[in-house]
Formats: C-alpha cells, structure tokens, sequence
C-alpha cells in the first residue's frame, strides 16, 4: 500500500511540476518585468494545490507507515505472549517434576525401612464423590499382586487390595465401612479393630471404657490380623467419647494418609513383621 501512494504522488508531482517548470521556462526567454496576469493566475492557483498534494500525500504514508507499525508491532506481541506461555508450561513441568521427585524420594526411603517385598503402583482412578472408599492402581495379576496384600505409604497405611485383574488392582481404602485393621495405641498397647467411618476418619472399635486411651495417641498396626505388618502408622485419635452405659468407648481417629492427594503406592508381598523403629513415633 505504501508503494502505491508513493508511486501516486510522483507521478501527480512530477506532472505539476513538469507543467509548472514548461511554462516557468518559457518566461526566461522573456524580458524581465512583473509577472502578468496569467503568471500570477498560475502560480498563485497551483502553488497551493502542490503544497496540499503534498501534505496530503504526507499525511496519508503517515497513517499507512503507522499501520503498517501497529501490525508488526501486534504481531511481536503475540509471538511474546506464545513464549510466555511456552516458559510457564515449562517452569510447570519443572516445578512437577521436581514434587514427584520429592515424593518418590520419600517413598523410596520409606521402602528401605520395610523388611518385605513391595510393589511400587500408581494410583490411575480415585473416586472424589465419596460414595466409594476405593481406587485403582496400575499393578495386577502380573506383577504378582493378589488379593488382601497391605497397600502403604511414606505416611502409612492406605489400605489394602480388594480385587485384581491382569494390570489393574482395586485399593479398599482404610476410611471405606467395610475396612477393619487389627490395631494399638502406641502408648500403652491398649487394643482395638480400627475401621472406616466416612471419607474423613475412622472409629477405633471394641476399647473398654475403662481403658486409657487420650487424644493425640498413635494408632498403629498390631500385626495380628495376617494382613497389615506391625507398626505401620494408622492415624492419630482425634475425638473420645463415652457413655456410661456403654461397655465400649467409642473414638475417633484421623488418618495420617492424606487419601484425597494419593499418587504413589507400595503394596507389601509378603506379611512380615517390621523392624522395631516402625513403631517409633
């Protein structure tokens, strides 16, 4: 568009002037004297269109260079703003990775201290309604995992598997009404059966009344129920309540797993006992 305009106005100029120039010329071979009245018309009438013509002309690359400008400039901005958001995802990725680093790191430690076969899983399907207490993970029947084997952890007990099929396995989790785990208070060893309440916390089942369990105690495994190995880490008893017609105190445990934020999994191969500094708090 530029080009056109310029070309316009040379060819408009050059015209004016070669006109303007001819007869300008031809007033050379005259004697000198005061312009006449056709000179005077002449130069008086074209000297202001050229001047227009030219401003005009001026005025009208202006706005078209500026154009011109705008859409370059638009156009680096966009690039701009696509490498913006190509440098966020990448400092996403990085900031992910370096999480999931963290919490495999976590888990591996975790796994050394367990004096048992694990199979590390990952968590593919986790219902979010709460109607069901379960998940999914990607190990099956051919990573030799089977049912009712310990599903744990850096931070304890998850739950444990309740079906398998070829690659997949379905995780009862340890808040499901339907999970029980044979339990201790740390403290003191007072026994109970811990078992699932809703999405939020279990009940520590089947403890006299008369038996010393405090808030903040430790719940963890007893080791007596031929699933879960002694000493993994079950929750902390968050609410006591009793009645004194009652034979059974009823309490209240809160879960050490956040189950909501689960990734990464060890399901235990085999039930044996863990060493002694399990149990410590």
């Amino acid at each position: 568009m530029t080009e056109w305009w310029r070309r316009l106005r040379g060819a408009f100029l050059i015209l004016v002037f070669l006109s303007v120039f001819l007869y300008i010329f031809s007033l050379n071979f005259r004697p000198p004297e005061r312009m006449d009245v056709l000179q005077r018309i002449v130069v008086e009438s074209l000297a202001p269109v050229i001047e227009y013509v030219k401003n005009s002309t001026g005025f009208v690359e202006h706005i078209v260079k500026e154009y011109i400008w705008l859409r370059q400039i638009n156009h680096e901005n966009e690039a701009l703003k696509e490498r913006v958001v190509a440098l966020e995802q990448k400092l996403a990725d990085y900031q992910e990775a370096s999480i999931e680093n963290l919490r495999l790191r976590r888990l591996l430690d975790f796994k050394s201290t367990i004096h048992a076969e694990t199979i590390a899983a990952q968590v593919v399907l986790h219902d979010l309604t709460g109607w069901f207490q379960t998940l999914i993970v990607d190990k099956g029947f051919q990573n030799q995992v089977a049912q009712d084997m310990a599903v744990v952890n850096d931070e304890g007990v998850v739950g444990r598997i309740l079906d398998v099929s070829d690659r997949y396995a379905r995780v009862l989790l340890i808040t499901d009404t339907g999970s029980s785990v044979d339990a201790i208070v740390q403290r003191n060893r007072v026994r109970g059966v811990l078992s699932g309440k809703d999405a939020n916390g279990c009940v520590l089942k089947y403890v006299r009344s008369n038996l010393d369990v405090q808030v903040g105690d430790l719940i963890i495994s007893s080791g007596k129920d031929g699933v879960f190995p002694k000493g993994l880490r079950l929750g902390v008893v968050q609410g006591i309540f009793k009645d004194p017609v009652d034979l059974f105190q009823k309490i209240e445990v809160k879960p050490l797993v956040r189950l909501s934020a689960l990734e990464e999994l060890l399901i235990i191969k085999r039930d044996i006992n863990m060493p002694q500094e399990m149990t410590e708090e």
